[in-house]
């Protein structure tokens, strides 16, 4: 696959368990390519792009998403995955 170039070597250079590239559509969250990740998609409503979506013009950087208003009651913050950092 063509994006698990970029989300290995994202992996590696950033040293994180977790990298994805995901499309999102009215109703969920799905990943062209992930490391670390079993899942194949998440609801909308729970995923991080989506808040990137709604400020286009932002970066979105999330330092530790359990402290951060926003995410810290999101199933993928508070569950298995346990999400912290997010850009």
């Amino acid at each position: 696959e063509q994006f698990d170039r970029i989300t290995q070597l994202a992996s590696q250079v950033f040293d994180t368990p977790i990298s994805l590239v995901s499309l999102v559509d009215l109703g969920r969250q799905w990943f062209l390519s992930r490391v670390g990740l079993d899942a194949t998609e998440t609801a909308r409503k729970h995923a991080f792009c989506a808040h990137v979506i709604l400020n286009k013009y932002k970066i979105l950087v999330v330092p530790d998403a359990s402290q951060d208003v926003r995410f810290m009651h999101n199933p993928l913050v508070t569950g298995g995955i346990k999400i912290r950092f997010y850009a």
